[in-house]
């Protein structure tokens, strides 16, 4: 997966967000009550410090975190991993975090991060909005990755659904300017919803224009769920974005959050 060369300088502090909305946020996902197997607990329980990234409420030093100034590459919502593992130990030049909330998930990754002896990947265990607000610094992710997330398909549920204004004006503010994002579904309905979203954002550029359906990445690896869909019969619906700019900063402007509370 190529990354191109980007100048980095230090993150730059967030201006002071916004009051939350009343009421409890509305999750993109639902915590699954699937047992730990023995293998996942041991990695929770041994190489989770050595691996995840808590956050606590101000930017995180990311050279400090992965000992190196390197491309950033976010993955969202990885899963098992499966796609994060191939490509960083096919480009270790490159950077991974991973955000994910799923513990049996994160706990095959913690394994296999060890038993292949990957140093790129760190994981944060939260929910990606929280990651973005609270942890990730400003303009420091080359690459967004999302694939597959999950598409709510029923009407009463599409204010689940992650991919929505507010996501998009947290990645503005954390990609590098030209930065990339990738996203993949198999819904068509998700895909139209995504493609409508966008042509409303005047930030960020369609590279895949004039059409709103980019050509599937080589670098893409298929994804558990992009296998189902395929069973199902689903088309395949993968765009791919570029931030025109990164977001002007107010000077002086000082980060002054809370860090989330961990998700019960």
């Amino acid at each position: 997966m190529p990354v191109a060369a980007l100048t980095f300088s230090p993150a730059l502090n967030d201006p002071d967000p916004l009051p939350p909305p009343p009421g409890p946020p509305i999750k993109s996902f639902v915590r699954r009550g699937r047992r730990l197997s023995r293998a996942q607990k041991y990695a929770l329980d041994h190489y989770l410090p050595r691996h995840v990234i808590p956050l606590q409420g101000r930017p995180i030093d990311i050279r400090r975190a992965f000992g190196r100034r390197a491309p950033l590459i976010l993955d969202i919502g990885p899963g098992r991993g499966d796609f994060t593992l191939r490509h960083a130990r096919r480009r270790p030049e490159n950077n991974y975090l991973a955000v994910e909330v799923h513990r049996p998930a994160i706990g095959h990754l913690l394994n296999e991060i060890e038993r292949q002896k990957l140093t790129n990947i760190k994981i944060i265990e939260h929910d990606v909005m929280e990651a973005l607000e609270y942890g990730i610094p400003a303009q420091s992710v080359s690459q967004a990755l999302l694939f597959f997330p999950d598409p709510w398909p029923k009407k009463r549920h599409h204010k689940r659904r992650l991919i929505k204004p507010a996501l998009l004006a947290l990645l503005k503010t954390r990609l590098a300017a030209h930065g990339r994002l990738h996203i993949a579904t198999d819904w068509a309905d998700y895909a139209a919803w995504i493609a409508d979203l966008f042509s409303q954002d005047p930030d960020f550029v369609n590279l895949a224009a004039p059409g709103p359906f980019a050509p599937r990445p080589a670098w893409r690896r298929e994804t558990r769920y992009e296998a189902r869909g395929i069973r199902l019969g689903h088309a395949i619906h993968d765009f791919c974005y570029a931030l025109r700019t990164a977001p002007a900063r107010p000077p002086g402007a000082s980060m002054k959050l809370k860090p989330p509370a961990a998700d019960q």
